[in-house]
């Protein structure tokens, strides 16, 4: 009976690597979107598990009754025959490493998903939590300025060298700037809420297209699964039992004539997808054209808007230049108020530049 095992544990052996440099592979991929990857990794390796291991095979069958010419009393006993056997297929063993390579792509096509889906869940509105920010520190950091010239015309209103209109002039013009500091925290947090203060890619076209790339490999990878459906290899090996148990192996190997028509059909099904990517309003690469475009319009007008304001503060500078050396009461009046519009345009600068700075790289410029 020794001859009946070897067949046997030589199979066991063979799942088990394959088990195990599967799992190898499985394990050192690198972590994307780490709950989804997860995910089509675990259900991957499920259908594949049972793919990789051999399979245990009870088959009970009835032999016909065979005489021969030169012994027509040779018969069965009974023409009953048990088999046990171990059967292992390498072409179902290689579909299980294709499934789990079909899960692996889906895993990188997912990461590049949620990286563009970070940008394009803000669409036009991206950039303004920097801006924000930019325009904030700048009016904190002035806001002390401006309290020293309001307390600076209430101590000449006193001795009566400041009209009323001038202080409530100034006073005005401070408490705007409050109200402006309250808006800009308020929408910061709301912004820092939205935008979760990610930085954006270094081309956002470049990684719209590697996203496309990603998901035809993963169509790629399923039209893979499918050609192996056209081959069968399967090694058999047991026990059969009758009159006297014997050892037995077979092999089977088939193959499907449809599969000539089968790859031209992934072919084309690979094109439609390719086409279905660049043309569906849907697709990521349609929605990232769309913003890219958003953003160079954005571009040219923050561009224009920011030449504007830097010819306006120039004049001011020049403006405050000529009464700066002057002591009269209304030059300082004048100063003053130079100096406010300074600080709100320069507040308003800051914003634009900074929001100019974070959308040239969307709208596919150089900053």
């Amino acid at each position: 009976m020794s001859a009946l095992y070897p067949p046997l544990p030589l199979c066991a052996v063979l799942a088990a690597a394959l088990l195990a440099t599967a799992g190898r592979a499985t394990a050192e991929a690198p972590p994307a979107r780490a709950a989804t990857c997860a995910r089509l990794r675990a259900e991957a390796r499920a259908e594949a598990a049972l793919l990789y291991a051999p399979r245990v095979q009870l088959d009970g069958a009835r032999t016909p009754i065979v005489v021969t010419a030169d012994d027509p009393t040779a018969t069965p006993a009974d023409g009953l025959q048990a088999r046990l056997a171990l059967a292992l297929s390498p072409v179902d063993a290689l579909r299980g490493r294709a499934i789990e390579r079909v899960a692996s792509a889906d895993c990188a096509r997912e990461q590049l998903a949620g990286q563009l889906e970070a940008v394009l869940v803000l669409g036009d509105r991206h950039g303004e939590l920097a801006a924000t920010r930019a325009e904030l520190a700048y009016l904190e950091a002035h806001i002390g300025e401006v309290d020293a010239m309001v307390a600076d015309v209430l101590a000449r209103f006193e001795r009566q060298r400041a009209t009323a209109l001038e202080v409530d002039e100034l006073r005005g013009r401070r408490a705007g700037l409050r109200r402006r500091i309250a808006e800009l925290h308020h929408g910061q947090a709301l912004l820092e809420e939205l935008d979760g203060d990610s930085a954006p890619p270094a081309d956002l076209a470049a990684l719209a297209a590697a996203h496309d790339a990603a998901a035809v490999q993963a169509d790629r990878r399923r039209a893979d699964v499918r050609a192996l459906q056209a081959w069968r290899l399967d090694v058999r090996a047991g026990v059969a039992a009758a009159d006297r148990p014997d050892w037995f192996a077979t092999v089977e190997l088939g193959y499907s004539f449809g599969r000539p028509w089968q790859r031209a059909a992934d072919r084309r099904a690979i094109h439609a997808r390719a086409r279905e990517l660049a043309d569906d309003p849907r697709s990521v690469s349609v929605r990232v054209a769309r913003l890219q475009a958003a953003m160079r319009r954005s571009v040219r007008v923050l561009a224009d808007e920011l030449r504007q304001l830097d010819a306006e503060a120039e004049q001011l500078r020049a403006d405050h230049a000529r009464v700066a050396h002057l002591d009269s009461d209304a030059a300082r009046q004048l100063a003053a108020r130079l100096t406010l519009e300074r600080i709100e345009l320069e507040a308003r600068r800051t914003s634009i530049a900074t929001l100019l700075t974070t959308r040239r790289p969307l709208a596919g410029e150089t900053p």
